[in-house]
């Protein structure tokens, strides 16, 4: 049987972060931040704006513009500051297993 200690997010980067990391720090930008979280809130917000404005609104393109352009960056920076947490982890757990 197996034990495993500390939290679930410690278990987890112990577990599956050094796979995801040896494929770079851009992939996972653009994997996770770009298109995974930046894509998903863009189709979330866009919805959301046509379904407030409506379709036939004379600003629905320029606001679509800037959500699109709005959650790339979130996304992004979720994605570096996901990045640096991990790493951060990572680094605290792995140091642990050498002293």
């Amino acid at each position: 049987m197996s034990v495993h200690y500390g939290s679930r997010a410690e278990r987890w980067v112990r577990d599956r972060w050094p796979a995801i990391r040896s494929r770079g720090f851009g992939r996972f930008l653009l994997l996770r931040g770009l298109l995974a979280w930046g894509g998903v809130m863009t189709i979330a917000m866009a919805v959301m704006v046509s379904l407030r404005l409506g379709l036939d609104h004379p600003r629905l393109p320029m606001v679509l513009g800037f959500t699109v352009s709005l959650c790339a960056t979130a996304g992004l920076l979720w994605a570096a500051l996901t990045w640096w947490i991990n790493e951060r982890i990572f680094h605290s757990l792995t140091s642990d297993r050498i002293q």
